[in-house]
């Protein structure tokens, strides 16, 4: 065989070669499934002026009719959001919404999610595990969880989960047992500091100082603390109820104001109310719509300007920029009802709302 010959059949198998793991790559390439979420997660980027639905997900899909319970956005990533459902576990994003992915975690139910503050990596939930109430808690983004606090028996859940900002290894949760549980270094150890006369639904920090905490129960008291829960007591009577259009103590939302010290606010079926000195004396932010026939479902107040409220009834939100004087509406094309309310704590602009059935 000449050498032009040789030539010509080595380039002819070199070549062929190349078609053949060319084609053995190409039959590798994996194509990632993608689900379509219910309308179930909204997000706004003007402070709640307008609002776009974000349920488009990657990967397998746990459930399709996603039910919002709790909401953690990290703190120094804005893109990097969780979603805690009622079935299905935890939903996570890296993008702003855009996509979503299931994480792994056993609880199908959470009810509390919470982000350690000073690392954004830390991720606290709440959840049930064989039926009992349980807390996880993961350091790798969810790869891998540990159990940090469980009920005694089967049947009592951990309703509320909060994290002191300024001490993130202090951690607060409330039972339906009507207890409220404190830990003091990260959920390696827990105490009981009160016993309620019914459930604690939320719990609150005051943005200037942690020792002032709130809590509201099942039943609308709203219970406070100066020396970080060593103390309890109930101001429920502050609010005088001949003082404002309504109170039957039909509130079920607890927020504290997220710049300005010893601020909280109080909403539900008996409207907007907010406190500028502690739950000492209250005011009423007059809603929109008469709350004794749409309560007010959500609430949040703009982490860089106070005078900017978002609160939500069934299928739309009201937002005003003036502390509460003139509303603006937006209607949501949504049969679910509107559960929960989180600006962005970074910045005043990012807004996100879930709704549930």
């Amino acid at each position: 065989m000449t050498q032009f010959m040789k030539k010509i059949l080595s380039i002819s198998i070199a070549s062929f070669l190349v078609l053949v793991f060319a084609g053995c790559t190409s039959s590798k390439t994996t194509t990632v499934s993608k689900f379509t979420l219910s309308q179930s997660i909204w997000k706004s980027i003007d402070g709640g002026a307008d609002w776009k639905v974000q349920n488009k997900g990657e990967g397998k899909a746990n459930i399709a009719e996603a039910d919002v319970l709790s909401f953690a956005i990290n703190p120094y990533d804005a893109n990097n959001l969780y979603v805690g459902l009622r079935k299905g576990g935890i939903l996570k994003t890296g993008n702003g919404g855009e996509t979503w992915e299931f994480m792994n975690f056993i609880s199908e139910k959470v009810y509390g999610l919470a982000i350690n503050p000073s690392d954004g990596r830390t991720l606290y939930a709440s959840g049930v595990w064989q039926g009992r109430g349980k807390i996880f808690k993961t350091e790798d983004d969810g790869a891998n969880w540990t159990e940090i606090y469980t009920s005694p028996t089967n049947g009592p859940l951990v309703i509320s989960l909060n994290i002191d900002k300024k001490n993130p290894k202090i951690i607060y949760i409330s039972t339906s047992e009507k207890e409220v549980i404190k830990s003091m270094d990260g959920g390696a150890t827990w105490r009981n500091i009160y016993l309620s006369d019914d459930p604690i639904v939320k719990i609150a920090l005051d943005s200037a100082n942690s020792n002032l905490v709130y809590f509201l129960t099942d039943s609308g008291k709203i219970l406070k603390s100066e020396d970080a829960g060593e103390k309890i007591e109930d101001i429920s009577e502050n609010i005088k109820k001949d003082s404002f259009s309504f109170g039957n103590g039909q509130y079920k939302i607890l927020k504290t104001d997220p710049t300005r010290a010893n601020t909280v606010f109080l909403a539900g079926a008996d409207g907007i109310m907010k406190s500028n000195d502690g739950g000492e004396m209250w005011e009423e932010v007059l809603a929109l719509n008469n709350p004794e026939n749409f309560p007010i479902r959500a609430l949040a107040i703009n982490p860089k300007n106070s005078n900017e409220i978002v609160y939500a009834m069934d299928q739309a939100t009201y937002k005003s920029i003036d502390a509460g004087k003139t509303w603006k509406t937006f209607q949501f094309n949504n049969k679910m009802k509107a559960n929960i309310l989180e600006y962005n704590p970074t910045e005043g602009t990012q807004l996100y709302i879930g709704f549930t059935k």
